[in-house]
């Protein structure tokens, strides 16, 4: 079980980087 929660929080943390990335590109191309 912990297993599978240490992944999941891993995976999440990897996604909320990649969107908090995305946003930042999106603004600067903006401006």
């Amino acid at each position: 079980m912990l297993i599978i929660t240490s992944y999941f929080g891993f995976l999440l943390t990897a996604l909320t980087i990649t969107s908090a990335l995305f946003i930042g590109l999106s603004k600067i191309r903006l401006i």
